[in-house]
């Protein structure tokens, strides 16, 4: 993934395109979610009846889309934002990928909306993207006296964990496997989900496993959780075993510690406003 676009003397235009593409996905998403969480007629006939998703899904994503909607236009809360960004276009994508599947011209709605998203992240001013002076930092626990080895354990076998079920999921999805299949059928969703899901698993995987790239493992992070969280809510719909919830929670929190805990070097690049004033002269 690219950086965000470089600032230019072209300041006005930047925050024109920001602003203009920013109001749309907030709009869209914010009223999106209200139809979603409503199930109007015109939203289920797309989403149920066309692409074969299960109803309950669209109370998650409306209740989703709503907090995500206020995050993107309240100032600053740069993290925040960047996993907001990355579960707008997982949905936007996601819905893209359907459609096209199902062979539904109408996939160019979702992948303009995607576009738009793109342009919102890449223009957005610094006070959006930046972390302020003194805020939260990856390794800050590990800073502490005699937590260093403890910060790093728990980071590593948290990462295990997520990176390991993220695999192995992903094999199963692309793979077909008949234990897999059916338990999404019982959740409702249609077989090419689980081809789409496995991909993005198996990336996502990758993503945090490899050293750097501290962008693509925020999103990837963000993802990782999207999913977990999803699947939790799945199963609370549909009124499964308690165990499916215990597990899918689990996963989720273990993705929130290995997040927390990641090193520097695994993390956003560092910018002057979140250094240490000994580091900024």
């Amino acid at each position: 993934m690219i950086d965000s676009l470089p600032i230019t003397t072209n300041g006005r235009l930047r925050s024109v395109v920001y602003w203009i593409t920013t109001a749309i996905i907030a709009f869209e998403s914010a009223m999106g979610g209200v139809w979603d969480i409503m199930r109007i007629d015109t939203v289920r006939d797309i989403a149920v009846d066309q692409l074969g998703y299960p109803s309950y899904v669209l109370v998650i994503l409306g209740i989703a889309k709503i907090p995500g909607a206020v995050v993107l236009i309240a100032p600053r809360l740069p993290r925040l934002k960047e996993w907001v960004y990355a579960g707008v276009l997982f949905i936007y994508l996601g819905a893209a990928i359907s459609l096209a599947v199902q062979g539904e011209p109408a996939a160019a709605g979702p992948l303009g909306f995607a576009t738009m998203t793109c342009l919102s992240w890449a223009t957005r001013p610094q006070d959006r993207r930046m972390m302020a002076a003194g805020s939260w930092t990856p390794g800050r626990l590990g800073s502490r006296a005699g937590s260093g080895r403890a910060v790093v354990i728990t980071f590593w076998v948290a990462t295990a964990i997520v990176t390991s079920v993220l695999l192995s999921g992903g094999m199963a999805d692309l793979l077909r496997r008949d234990a897999t299949v059916a338990g999404m059928l019982e959740l409702g969703y249609p077989t090419y989900f689980i081809t789409m899901l496995g991909v993005w698993k198996i990336l996502g995987a990758l993503a945090i496993l490899t050293p750097g790239f501290g962008r693509v493992k925020e999103w990837a992070y963000a993802g990782a959780f999207y999913n977990f969280a999803g699947a939790f809510a799945s199963h609370l719909a549909i009124g499964s075993a308690a165990t499916h919830l215990v597990w899918t929670a689990a996963f989720a929190l273990c993705v929130l510690i290995s997040w927390a805990l990641r090193p520097t070097s695994r993390s956003l690049p560092p910018t002057m406003a979140a250094m240490p004033r000994s580091h900024a002269h």
